[in-house]
């Protein structure tokens, strides 16, 4: 299996969070970052302590966990049928219950026909599903949007892939997003293994009426332009008493939307740190596969590509996003390059001034949100594909060894905790606000402070 096929679907996504539920979706800004308190520093498998239950997923896991009322919602693959009847290679949802992990229920989704070069095997649902109060939204391994209410019924569902034409480079996985009557989503259009934009006309980006899944507006921007897959998730948020929406583009641009028209606002190219002999060499370029991140005001985001073309240079954004147009020599309020920063496909989290942000080297970057300066660096020796989760005066970071740091919020690096996992993290962690949710490839779990008996899901 492609190395890079097996990442792409995990930290694009990304991005459940424990916060309050509203009306709309408890997190448009996609900062990772919550209320919480009495979080665990410790957690042993092995023991049980801080286990507070786990539950058995598919053996790859991309999507998730979200919380959705009572239930834990994760994107996986049928490599462990809960249905005896349904076997073989599927994308599926799981929903687990959130006191003791007992299994709810379960969407399934056929693979798409033409195989890997849009459905890599294998592969599950790798988009994190959102939830907005009343439904579940989600990309589909074949390309389609997908609402679900909380008992696992489909609403309604939109193919992307039949209905515009969109070509998925290897999987589609981005997180919707819902506010006000729409919803917001990457189709998920790509390129070939070899470089070639086969559907240079279908769109990009995308708004469905929330409750009817009819389409209201899409948007095609990036073109034949396009230098990898589209991955990443759209952000929402209101600057300047101008609402909008933020998408991270597979040609290296942002753009922001007025949300309701699809009008264009704003657009920043994040390549315009290349010099000038890398600009239009394939392997220099660089797209948004992480979810751009709005906060006061700035949009924060690192530059990333499908990580079998990872090994390059990165770098962070914080873009005003409060301007009109083409932005990139405006708009630009710091950008971060250091020696050991690589590419990204984790979104940031930025809180009390600091931004949080992992790269595929395999560092975790402190950054101050005001100037761009380096705070301090925590290397992981591993890739980070996880996002990291700020809460409860901590910072969570999963690696794709399955190491998991705990690590002080604040200016000057201090590690809490490094805990190793039985299988890799691919997905990035949520919480309640007293407990912690973390998936590895095989298994999720409810992680407290306090080890309080555990259930398991055999």
């Amino acid at each position: 299996m492609a190395f890079a096929t097996l990442l792409l679907r995990a930290a694009l996504a990304t991005l459940a969070m424990g916060v309050p539920l509203a009306a709309d979706d408890p997190n448009p800004a996609r900062n990772r970052v919550a209320e919480a308190a009495d979080l665990p520093v410790f957690w042993d498998v092995a023991s049980g302590e801080g286990i507070l239950w786990s539950a058995n997923l598919g053996k790859t896991t991309y999507g998730g966990p979200t919380i959705a009322g009572d239930l834990i919602v994760v994107g996986t693959n049928n490599e462990q049928p809960r249905d005896p009847a349904v076997t073989g290679d599927r994308g599926v949802v799981m929903a687990f219950d959130h006191r003791d992990g007992g299994f709810r229920w379960q969407i399934v989704h056929e693979k798409l026909e033409t195989g890997d070069a849009n459905d890599w095997p294998l592969q599950g649902v790798c988009s994190t599903p959102s939830f907005d109060g009343e439904r579940l939204y989600y990309v589909s391994n074949r390309g389609e949007i997908v609402a679900a209410d909380r008992a696992g019924n489909v609403s309604w569902s939109f193919d992307m892939v039949t209905e515009w034409g969109v070509f998925p480079k290897h999987m589609a996985a981005s997180t919707p997003l819902a506010m006000g009557d729409l919803v917001f989503v990457s189709t998920g259009n790509g390129i070939t293994d070899d470089g070639r934009v086969p559907a240079a006309g279908a769109p990009s980006f995308a708004a469905f009426e929330r409750a009817t899944g009819r389409p209201v507006w899409r948007d095609g921007s990036p073109g034949a332009a396009l230098v990898d897959g589209q991955w990443g998730s759209p952000s929402y948020g209101r600057v300047g008493g101008r609402d909008q929406v933020v998408f991270p583009g597979g040609d290296g641009w942002l753009y922001g939307f007025e949300p309701s028209t699809g009008r264009a606002l704003w657009r920043f190219d994040g390549n315009s740190a290349l010099g000038a002999d890398e600009v239009g060499r394939a392997q220099f370029m660089n797209a948004f596969v992480a979810t751009p991140v709005l906060h006061e005001g700035m949009v924060f985001a690192a530059v990333g590509r499908d990580p079998e073309v990872s090994l390059r240079p990165g770098v962070v954004w914080a873009v005003d996003a409060g301007g009109r147009g083409d932005v990139t020599s405006t708009g630009v309020r710091w950008r971060f390059q250091d020696p050991d920063l690589g590419r990204a496909i984790a979104t940031a989290a930025v809180a009390d001034g600091i931004v949080y942000a992992a790269d595929l080297n395999g560092f975790l970057f402190a950054i101050d949100a005001s100037t761009g300066e380096k705070l301090w660096t925590y290397d992981a020796l591993a890739p980070f594909w996880s996002s990291p989760l700020v809460a409860d005066g901590k910072v969570y970071a999963a690696d794709t060894e399955g190491d998991v740091a705990v690590l002080r919020h604040g200016r000057t690096l201090e590690v809490q905790a490094e805990i190793a996992m039985p299988r890799p993290v691919y997905t990035s962690p949520s919480t309640d606000g007293s407990v912690v949710y973390l998936a590895t490839s095989e298994t999720l779990y409810a992680l407290v402070a306090r080890a309080s008996g555990g259930g398991a899901d055999a």
